[in-house]
Formats: C-alpha cells, structure tokens, sequence
C-alpha cells in the first residue's frame, strides 16, 4: 500500500536512518524501506495512486512511498539531508530545478541497461550522459480567446501588437515558464537565450500586464477574459477546450518551450535496482499513454501512438518535437539570483 509523506516526515525518517546506521544496524533497516517517490498533488496523485502505482508494484512487487509536495519542499528537504544519505530513491521535477540539484552533487547517470525504454525516447527527453530523464512533457505556446482577438497571435513576437496592450498574462520570474519565457525572448530578439539584458528591454515595453504564479492561475484569467492572450501549455488548453472555453493556441514558429517531467537517480539511494524499475516503468508505452489520455500531454517515447481523437490536442510529435526549445540551465541558473532580483525591480 501507498503512503504518503511529506517533508517532516522525510527529515525525521533520514535521522532515524543516520542513527540506526550508527548503532549497526544499516541494512535491517534499508531492507523494510519502500521505494520513495514522488508526486505532485490533486489530480497528479490521485492518477499515481489509482491508475500508476498499483500496476508497478502488482508487477515487480516493489513497495513504494509517495512523498506529495513541490519542487520547493523537494529540494529543501534534500539539501538538509544532503547527497550521501537522501530521503528520496528518485525524484521527479522540472529540468531547471533537477540542473540545480545536479550541480550540487545529489543526482547519478542512469544505466540504459537497466532502464531499456530509454532507447525509444525522442533526442529532446534525454540529458548529457543521461543523467537524468524526461517522461512526458507539456509545451507551451501563445493562447487566446478566440472570441475576443481580432487577429489570432502565432508567434511570440505577436505579443507585442497593439491589439494585446493591457490584455496580456505573463509568468513571474520564479515559475519555470516565467525564466523560459525571459530566456525565450532573449533568443529571439538578441539570438541568445544568455542575452537577457535585451530580453529584459522588450519585456517592459508590454507593462502593463498582468502576472501569474502558476498555470491555474493563468486559465483562470484566460476564461473569465481577463487577459486576451498569454503563455499556457497544451494541455491546459485542451482541458478547457474541452469544456467549452472560447480558447485557442498556436505552435509560434520560433519554438516552444515545456513543462517537462524529469526522472533523476539520487547518487546516495540503498534502492537504485528498484529505481531504475520505477523509471523504466514510467517510460513504458502504455503507462505513457495513460498519461497521454487523462492529462494530454506529450510523450517522450517514440514506441507511443497517439489516438487519432486527441492528435488536434496533442500537436507535438514524431518530427515536430524538433520545435521544442531546450534551454542550457546550467548557465541559465548561473544568474538566477540577479534575473529575478531585477524582475522584481522592473515588472513590478
């Protein structure tokens, strides 16, 4: 049966791990621990809990731990257990934050022979000597309200037409699709994701507009027409469509950026045999299509074929994940700090 945790929990359960250790005995210990995972909440875990884990740990008897949070709570918890001695086996977060962990020591590369699904992945899932491993993803590109624009926006560069001053939504800094967003027109204006001054100089002449902290925050604002047009992924725009939202979206030709699900291997887990079941198992065809089904997004396995019924609300695929834009994070993260503290100053 499933558990869940949460990061009280996981700092009290590597302190008693550390002591047990001391006293001698480490591997009694390891050998009652399940297999800890991760998840975000609401729909995400109700979706592991009834549909995902129950077939993982039916097949390989593998008993896991469902720790439910963020990516903030995540990383907090592993920087006070530190790399040799994680409360997590494997972690799930988005590439900017996985880049950041990384640097610091507590991720490992994955063994393709242990986790043989890697090898129809598309080139876009898999990091530098795999280290680390995208499942699925969610691109972004421009939504509308199709009954309040008068000429539907296609490229980024459309957000700065007249039409759309005063009626824009944007991501603050700190959410992902925020710094994709800076990095994105940073490309495009100075033709390098690393030239955010100009970035920077392009985002202001669009103040007014209204700022977000997350995705639900951003259909909300869309829905109740709000704002006309603004950043989202395809996913959320196929939920709302769904359901009757006036909403449309295009792929801009400069590229999309994503949401992305990346799978990591913590360098100090006693459980990295059931780790790599666990990712490989996530990166299985029909699991990845169950995703595809119920969440909309798109897979990273070339093995999954996409329903004919939901290709109009899954555009990205075969060819077309060449489109996706992959942002070097590494030294993006480098001026983290600086980005945001000039955001706050400037799109106040």
């Amino acid at each position: 049966m499933t558990i869940p945790i949460r990061r009280r929990t996981l700092l009290q359960r590597a302190a008693g791990a550390a002591a047990t250790a001391a006293i001698g005995f480490p591997h009694v210990a390891r050998a009652a621990e399940p297999l800890v995972i991760n998840s975000y909440g609401g729909p995400f875990e109700k979706f592991m809990r009834d549909e995902i884990i129950p077939v993982f740990e039916k097949e390989t008897g593998i008993k896991t731990t469902l720790d439910i949070g963020l990516a903030k709570d995540w990383l907090a918890t592993l920087r006070a257990s530190g790399p040799e001695n994680p409360p997590y086996d494997v972690l799930m977060v988005n590439a900017i934050w996985a880049a950041l962990m990384r640097t610091e020591g507590f991720f490992e590369p994955l063994p393709i022979a242990e986790i043989p699904n890697m090898k129809d992945l598309y080139p876009v899932a898999r990091q530098p000597d795999d280290n680390g491993v995208i499942a699925w993803m969610q691109p972004i590109g421009v939504a509308y309200r199709t009954d309040l624009v008068k000429a539907a926006p296609s490229s980024w560069k459309d957000l700065w037409n007249p039409e759309f001053k005063n009626q824009i939504g944007l991501y603050t800094i700190t959410n992902t699709a925020g710094m994709m967003f800076l990095l994105m027109i940073a490309k495009i204006y100075g033709g390098s994701e690393y030239k955010t001054d100009v970035a920077f100089d392009e985002i202001v002449k669009l103040k007014p507009f209204n700022q977000v902290d997350f995705s639900g925050t951003m259909e909300t604002l869309l829905t109740r027409g709000e704002v006309m047009v603004g950043p989202l992924d395809f996913p959320a725009v196929a939920r709302l469509k769904l359901k009757g939202a006036d909403l449309a979206m295009n792929l801009p030709p400069e590229g999309s950026f994503m949401f992305d699900q990346m799978f990591n291997m913590l360098k100090g887990s006693k459980k990295k045999a059931q780790g790599y079941q666990w990712i490989n198992f996530m990166l299985r065809p029909d699991n990845q299509l169950k995703w595809v089904k119920d969440f909309y997004v798109t897979p990273c396995s070339q093995a999954v074929t996409i329903p004919d019924d939901l290709k109009p609300l899954i555009p990205l695929s075969g060819d077309r994940m060449k489109d996706i834009v992959i942002f070097d994070w590494d030294t993006a993260n480098k001026n983290r700090d600086k980005i945001i503290d000039r955001w706050n100053k400037e799109m106040a």
